[in-house]
């Protein structure tokens, strides 16, 4: 980073190619949505994964830490996750500078920042180079865009960046604003009285004003929650009567799921009433692309060109059960299981029991045995044909508490057993 810092920084001074106006994050319809994406994006779990002769394996590496507990020293990967989704609600572009040891061999942390002054372009030898001033310290760096984790949403203006949604939303922002204001006046000015006062003596204008202030401040405020005024013979109030604004609330609404719309949202993800239909719908409107674009961005910035040749890949993945009802987990977890494809302690975590000893192995169904003990079991030997009774009699005292366990499993799901 210092190398091209003190090579670029006397050249580059200029705005990015986005500044926000701060109206958005004021905006409480988006303040909602941003959490609401940024909430659901921040569980999502990454996994770096390895390829090698056996086939695929989740490596357990420093990468794999990194991105799985702390990508940087002060966030956790849902708060990482989490600042990332956030960034894209409102500005449409978020950026992670990725920090490297001495020798480039390891990556030490990824870096989300907060910037509203960057460029980023080509220098004189093709390469692309990502300037920006640091809010933390101040400061403004030149790193190579190759160790920056840039996501982007409505990619679809210019070469590099996400097209913002200020101008966007601003139309429809504006007149809900307005609407709160206008609502504001109404209850202010409830308890108030609204006329012209007539002073029945001779006054200069001066006076006038006077007395009209004496009387407004006495009785035409919020405190006068009668709406009476006592008055002598010298005053005489005229009321005028004022029809009260009804409120467009059919109108606001509609400018509401225009913002909605804007987000792929609705009201129902924003106070988790949605259904699991709903949820589904969401999640492959706006949590999947935000995943994907995370898996790709990450697996070809963090990962070597061998690495990838070879077929290792990071991806950001989602429990898309988690939301589903308590039928369809079982139902599901249930077909899963009885092809091997997850263990009992991975069904029992869809249906929310604890694990159990001895829990995490596959079954099939072949009066339910371990994957790999399919033909031992038809046959009743291990695979070469040799093997002692004692040793059958475990591996059958093995089978028969593991299928108790399963059997017990289904019946607390409510699934019948055949």
């Amino acid at each position: 980073m210092n190398v091209f810092r003190a090579k670029y920084r006397p050249l580059f001074f200029s705005r990015g190619e986005y500044t926000p106006t701060g109206t958005l994050q004021d905006s409480d319809i988006v303040g909602a949505i941003a959490d609401a994406i940024a909430k659901n994006v921040g569980k999502l779990k990454p996994q770096v994964i390895r390829y090698d002769e056996k086939g695929m394996v989740i490596k357990n590496d420093s990468l794999a830490r990194l991105l799985a507990l702390r990508p940087c020293p002060e966030m956790s990967t849902y708060d990482f996750l989490y600042r990332i989704a956030s960034d894209l609600v409102y500005t449409s572009n978020s950026f992670s500078v990725i920090f490297y040891n001495e020798d480039f061999t390891r990556v030490k942390s990824i870096q989300p920042i907060q910037t509203k002054d960057f460029r980023i372009f080509v220098d004189d030898n093709n390469n692309i180079l990502f300037r920006f001033r640091w809010e933390f310290d101040g400061k403004y760096y030149t790193v190579p865009y190759q160790m920056v984790i840039h996501i982007k949403a409505r990619f679809n203006k210019k070469r590099f960046m996400g097209t913002p949604p200020d101008l966007q939303l601003k139309s429809p922002l504006d007149l809900i604003e307005t609407s709160g204001e206008m609502i504001k006046n109404l209850v202010k000015n409830s308890g108030t009285l609204g006329g012209y006062l007539k002073y029945n003596n001779f006054a200069d204008d001066e006076e006038l004003k006077r007395k009209t202030k004496e009387f407004m401040e006495a009785y035409m405020n919020a405190s006068n929650a009668g709406g009476l005024a006592a008055l002598d013979s010298t005053y005489e109030f005229k009321e005028l009567k004022q029809s009260a604004p009804s409120f467009p609330t059919a109108q606001i609404g509609f400018l509401r799921e225009n913002i909605y719309r804007y987000y792929g949202t609705n009201e129902k993800i924003l106070t988790s009433t949605f259904s699991e239909s709903e949820w589904n719908a969401f999640y492959e409107n706006v949590i999947e692309p935000i995943a994907i674009q995370l898996s790709l961005e990450c697996m070809f910035k963090l990962l070597t060109e061998r690495e990838i040749s070879f077929g290792n890949k990071i991806i950001f993945t989602a429990n898309r059960l988690q939301y589903a009802t308590l039928q369809t987990r079982s139902s599901i977890g249930g077909e899963m299981f009885d092809r091997g494809a997850i263990t009992i302690n991975e069904y029992r975590e869809l249906l929310y029991y604890e694990p159990i000893e001895d829990g995490d192995v596959r079954m099939v169904s072949l009066n339910y045995v371990k994957a790999g003990d399919q033909s031992q079991y038809q046959v009743g030997s291990d695979g070469d044909g040799s093997g002692g009774d004692e040793d059958q009699e475990a591996e059958s005292k093995a089978r028969k508490a593991v299928y108790i366990a399963y059997i017990q499993t289904k019946k607390k799901g409510g699934m019948g057993v055949g």
